[in-house]
């Protein structure tokens, strides 16, 4: 692609070229090499920059001969082919991602399992941890919010302290309600245990923490998911490059629970939208709810529902992200009325903490009975609307994945499993699902880390 070898021996033929400095060199070989990086954002010159191509040609024809007129055009060829390979339109890509590093921390093995829980840590997990240090850094990026706004995003990069690694992952993060559990806050998220077997860790901290705690929190929402995490994966290769410590581009993708979620949503946007830049190995998803329309129906049947805060979490970040505008007098019913902004939105509790503050378990103690009769108000249909629309197992993965999901899972019942396997297998994906027997949301939590750790590792 690119300058491709046949205009290179157009321009060439019959004519001879003499080089005498490593200036002349450079140029030489940019301007003829089919495919070359030079632009800020890192873009690979290719075959859609036609007017680049064209230009550089017709230079060529006219100046291989008269070296002087050849180097001083240097400085217009270059940035002519800048300009082009940054455009974007071409390339779909921002000119810059990363913006600065707000913390940094070395850890140990201690220190970075102190940071997860320590003693809630299942001690299954724990031995087959080694010992070394690691690095985290939390920076700040070009992003936007669902409405495409411009926001500065955050996230952390979690890498071996030795400069030895062995692969990088994008760790997506569980359910959470309260900013200081983000991973920006904690400097660490439990896929950063990766870091330890010699993986750099890439983790974003979503729409409505960190940088963005200002913002509701976009919780299932497929396309801001997706967007944030893969603004984040470039923002992080421009700061390791920066460092001179650049990191391959194929990725594995992990997540359990809202991070499973996460993980096949970050696959689609990577998958649809960046195939080239954004290369996937194998996407490790557990316990996630990836047909949020079938999973809500099951919680009203149930009533009784383990975690009914992320029921809340679900509502709002629809509303926010989908631009609903609802009527919450009609979704919600007191106190919940009159407590839901404080309980979701001050980004000051927990998802038990939430829990506590309802002080209850059932659906119909918090939302509108409407939402219980034959004909729903125009409110739970707005929400419907949403929920199918954040559906994620109508598409077709092109890279493996491999879904891990308790059967006996009360927070995100198992049909959500079977659902992406049937829908993907049916699709001629590679897909595999692995059942854990009864296995609650913690439980199989627990299994799905060990089966990664022993996929990747």
């Amino acid at each position: 692609m690119g300058l491709t070898n046949y205009a290179s021996n157009e321009v060439l033929q019959g004519r001879q070229i003499i080089i005498v400095s490593s200036l002349q060199d450079f140029v030489v070989i940019i301007l003829l090499n089919p495919t070359f990086r030079f632009a800020a954002c890192g873009a690979e010159i290719s075959r859609p920059c036609r007017t680049c191509h064209q230009l550089i040609i017709e230079q060529m024809k006219f100046y291989t001969i008269n070296q002087p007129l050849l180097l001083s055009r240097v400085s217009f060829l270059l940035l002519a082919v800048g300009l082009f390979a940054c455009s974007p339109e071409e390339s779909g890509r921002r000119e810059a991602y990363f913006l600065s590093v707000s913390d940094s921390l070395w850890l140990d093995r201690a220190l970075l399992i102190e940071r997860l829980g320590g003693d809630d840590m299942p001690d299954a997990l724990l031995q087959f941890l080694p010992e070394r240090q690691v690095r985290t850094d939390a920076i700040r990026y070009r992003s936007e919010d669902p409405q495409g706004n411009a926001v500065a995003a955050s996230g952390i990069v979690v890498y071996p302290a030795d400069g030895m690694f062995k692969g990088v992952v994008v760790g997506q993060h569980y359910s959470i309600g309260a900013d200081r559990e983000s991973p920006s806050a904690r400097m660490a998220v439990v896929e950063s245990l990766l870091a330890l077997f010699g993986y750099v860790v890439i983790a974003p901290d979503f729409i409505g923490f960190g940088a963005t705690a200002d913002l509701p929190q976009t919780y299932i929402h497929a396309e801001s998911t997706g967007r944030v995490t893969a603004d984040m994966v470039f923002a992080a290769r421009e700061y390791m490059a920066g460092k001179g410590m650049p990191v391959e581009e194929e990725m594995y993708v992990v997540g359990y629970s809202q991070g499973g979620y996460s993980a096949l949503a970050f696959a689609k946007t990577a998958e649809e939208q960046y195939p080239d830049d954004m290369p996937l190995r194998h996407v490790f998803a557990g316990g996630g709810p990836y047909v949020p329309e079938s999973m809500f129906n099951l919680f009203i049947e149930k009533d009784v529902l383990e975690n009914p805060s992320t029921v809340l979490l679900a509502i709002t970040g629809f509303d926010y992200a989908d631009g609903l505008n609802l009527d919450y007098a009609k979704v919600f019913q007191e106190p919940l009325l009159s407590q839901y902004e404080d309980c979701v939105f001050g980004k000051k509790h927990t998802l038990s903490e939430m829990e506590r503050l309802l002080g209850t378990d059932r659906l119909s103690d918090i939302l509108h009975p409407d939402l219980f009769l034959p004909e729903r108000n125009s409110e739970f249909d707005k929400i419907y609307r949403s929920l199918a629309a954040n559906n994620l197992t109508e598409w077709t993965p092109e890279t493996p994945v491999l879904l891990v999901h308790g059967t006996g899972d009360g927070t995100v019942p198992f049909v959500n499993a079977q659902t992406a396997y049937n829908s993907f297998k049916a699709r001629g994906c590679t897909v595999r699902l692995i059942p854990v027997p009864d296995g609650d949301h913690r439980e199989t939590g627990i299994a799905f880390f060990l089966t990664v750790l022993q996929q990747l590792t």
